[in-house]
């Protein structure tokens, strides 16, 4: 038996850990009272409701692709919503399983690559895009906290500094991005550092041929993110889509509140406690923040549900906003390889025909 390579490891331990998590689930919800009670939750929930939730995810997906799209839109870089909508699935399916979220997007780098964007504008639109993500998340997240607060402080008590916690690291990212789009030199600094480092390792080969690639690479970049210093009318429109996107996710468990014919809470008052959790877990290194979700669920909305519906709510939130993405994504994933292998099949017969007709007449 083929001994399988790293990547196809941590690859399946982290399908793996998804699983375990998803079965952990099941296993609380049946500790957690009368199973048919929680059965019977699934059955009494709107209809309606719910497809106002999953209308919800398909609205945050296509803003997804919309926002790439307008990005390259301003860059002039040739490249169809539809595409777009792709490599965006390709980059939730990624991040939904692996840690951190760390796989999405060089694999959304890499699928831009193979429809002719070039790698610097290919990360810096993600970059972009992350950039905005992060904005709109904390500047709703901070206003809701505020106009929220004595709510929030009562509903979470000492927990509140788990909130401020997720804002410290959250708002830390935004800063590293800032700092690669306003410090050239630096960035060139560490690009140069770790080429060496790689070197010395005997993990780069070629030193020069590295250390000029990634520079035009970072050139590109540097070309690409000066939307977020020097044409601020085009970085408020990319804002601005990605404050209606994360608005969009973030109202997927109100929906779901009111499928279950629940009104006490207001919809400012859901969608505050979701944009704090979502805040609070988002910085757990695990595929989806798995386990600090769940969790902080149960934290954050157990005044909100009674419990014979809670943990059924607490599965279908989390089929929403989390295992639709890795089923979705997947799709995503296989259409892109198909259309990946018609290309290069074409390509390879066009050459094959080019040859032909290049031999020479004997």
């Amino acid at each position: 038996m083929a001994k399988l390579s790293k990547e196809k490891r941590g690859m399946l331990l982290n399908i793996g850990f998804i699983v375990l998590t998803l079965l952990l689930m099941l296993y609380l919800v049946s500790k957690a009272g009368d199973p048919q009670l929680i059965l019977t939750a699934f059955t009494t929930i709107n209809p309606w409701w719910l497809a106002g939730a999953v209308g919800c995810f398909a609205t945050h997906v296509l803003l997804e692709g919309l926002i790439l799209r307008v990005f390259f839109y301003f860059q002039k870089v040739p490249i169809t919503w539809g595409s777009c909508n792709l490599v965006g699935l390709i980059g939730m399916y990624y991040s939904s399983i692996t840690p951190a979220a760390t796989g999405g997007q060089p694999m959304q780098a890499f699928a831009f690559k193979k429809r002719g964007v070039p790698s610097g504008i290919g990360y810096s639109s993600l970059a972009v895009k992350f950039f905005c993500w992060q904005c709109a998340l904390l500047l709703i997240g901070a206003a809701l906290w505020i106009l929220k607060g004595s709510y929030i402080h009562m509903l979470l008590g000492r927990g509140v500094w788990l909130v401020a916690l997720g804002f410290f690291f959250n708002s830390l990212m935004v800063s590293i991005v800032i700092l690669l789009a306003i410090n050239r030199n630096l960035v060139r600094a560490i690009i140069i550092f770790f080429v060496n480092l790689g070197y010395r390792l005997r993990l780069i080969k070629n030193r020069e041929r590295t250390s000029s690639r990634l520079d035009a690479a970072l050139t590109d970049f540097h070309s690409s993110v000066e939307i977020l210093t020097k044409k601020p009318k085009q970085f408020l429109v990319l804002f601005m889509i990605s404050m209606v996107q994360v608005t969009a996710l973030m109202s997927v468990l109100y929906f779901i509140y009111r499928g279950f014919s629940l009104t006490s809470h207001s919809y400012v008052q859901v969608l505050a406690v979701q944009f704090l959790l979502y805040i609070t877990a988002s910085f757990t290194p695990l595929p989806g923040a798995s386990g600090a979700q769940e969790g902080g669920f149960y934290l954050f909305f157990r005044n909100f549900f009674p419990d014979a519906s809670l943990f059924a709510a607490l599965l279908i939130w989390r089929f929403v906003t989390y295992y639709l993405f890795i089923i979705v994504g997947f799709f995503a994933v296989f259409i892109d390889q198909t259309l990946t292998l018609r290309r290069n099949r074409k390509k390879r017969l066009a050459e094959e025909a080019l040859a032909v007709l290049e031999e020479p007449i004997e």
